[in-house]
């Protein structure tokens, strides 16, 4: 059975949403018998294909308040002086990841939010290439089996840019240690409030991941 574990104080683990069919049938008939001419009959609540799609998953809420603007990353070489290329590119900021450099103008968020974990500092948010920014949740997802976890934007913040990614048991394993994370790219200017929707998630089946259409090359 699939479980969510805070790894930190302030983390909000994902949460299930729901459909309020009972309110919708209220307003329904409020309309009906009250109203000459307006109706409440095609609400999305009494559609099927909408609430399954709805409840579908779970809800990924952001921890904190935060305003999030475009980060532009420029990949330069970590050779012998990572800082001339940073400053080649007329950027302020260097971080290295995985064999390469990320240099960028340094925004107020990206240090703002370093969080306490043991007795070290940590960084919500990381540069990730490419304009993408990691940004750590501080919790886990164990318990998933042979089953992927399907990141996927939320319809309420489209401008946040969430990237579409599926994250396997083994990817979910090695996660544990930092906690789950999302990859983001806004696209302007985004103020986001904690406890407000970010991203969504869903459980794939191993067989999800291998299938294809009729006439399609394996």
């Amino acid at each position: 059975m699939i479980s969510f574990k805070p790894l930190v104080p302030w983390a909000l683990p994902p949460r299930k949403a729901s459909s309020d069919r009972r309110g919708a049938r209220e307003r329904a008939r409020l309309y009906r018998e009250n109203f000459r001419w307006l109706r409440a009959e095609r609400q999305a609540e009494f559609c099927t294909p909408w609430v399954l799609g709805h409840e579908l998953g779970w809800r990924i809420d952001s921890p904190i308040d935060v305003t999030l603007d475009p980060l532009e990353q420029i990949e330069v070489d970590p050779g012998t002086d990572p800082q001339a290329a940073a400053q080649a590119a007329a950027k302020t900021e260097l971080w290295v990841r995985d064999g390469t450099a990320l240099t960028m103008d340094r925004p107020s968020w990206l240090h703002l939010y370093q969080f306490r974990r043991d007795d070290r500092w940590e960084n919500m948010f990381i540069p990730n290439g490419e304009d993408t920014i990691e940004w750590r949740l501080g919790f886990t997802i164990t318990g998933v089996d042979d089953h992927s976890v399907l990141v996927f934007p939320s319809d309420h913040h489209p401008e946040l840019g969430v990237k579409v990614g599926v994250l396997t048991s083994a990817s979910l394993q090695r996660l544990e240690a930092t906690g789950f994370s999302i990859a983001v790219s806004p696209n302007r200017r985004v103020p986001i409030r904690r406890g407000q929707e970010i991203a969504r998630i869903v459980l794939l089946h191993p067989e999800s991941l291998k299938a294809r259409a009729d006439g399609e090359v394996r």
